[in-house]
């Protein structure tokens, strides 16, 4: 395997073209971004941050009901889509929790984002107001 920290699972992994994210998914999901502007997870805890991601809630795995279907989409910031997401996908399919805690506003969502946001700290040694997870 190749130096870096990509898996040995992303190197077989199809482009993101080929796996369904067409034009027209970038339409779709800049208009479901537009209706929901703010990350869900940042909301679940009380933060304000700009939503950038649309997520498939229940990863879809090629089915492309699932895919289409608005209701299995959350926005979420970048750091919630590589840092929380992946974990709870993780106990999803270990079955340590089922699919509605998914959602980054769930309970375990709730609870993982808390253990891991470390908020931007300012010269006076309070975090900043802004501060969004990292």
């Amino acid at each position: 395997m190749a130096s870096g920290s990509r898996k040995l699972s992303d190197y077989f992994r199809r482009n993101a073209r080929q796996r369904g994210y067409s034009a027209e998914w970038d339409k779709k999901a800049s208009a479901y971004l537009e209706a929901h502007p703010v990350c869900v997870g940042c909301r679940g805890i009380g933060l304000v941050v700009p939503a950038t991601v649309v997520d498939h809630i229940i990863p879809h795995k090629g089915d492309r009901r699932l895919f289409w279907d608005s209701n299995n989409w959350q926005g979420l910031c970048t750091w919630h889509h590589n840092s929380i997401k992946p974990e709870l996908e993780r106990r999803f399919h270990g079955k340590q929790i089922p699919a509605a805690q998914l959602f980054c506003d769930s309970a375990t969502g709730k609870e993982l984002t808390r253990a891991r946001y470390r908020p931007a700290v300012g010269a006076d040694g309070y975090a900043t107001p802004a501060s969004s997870p990292r």
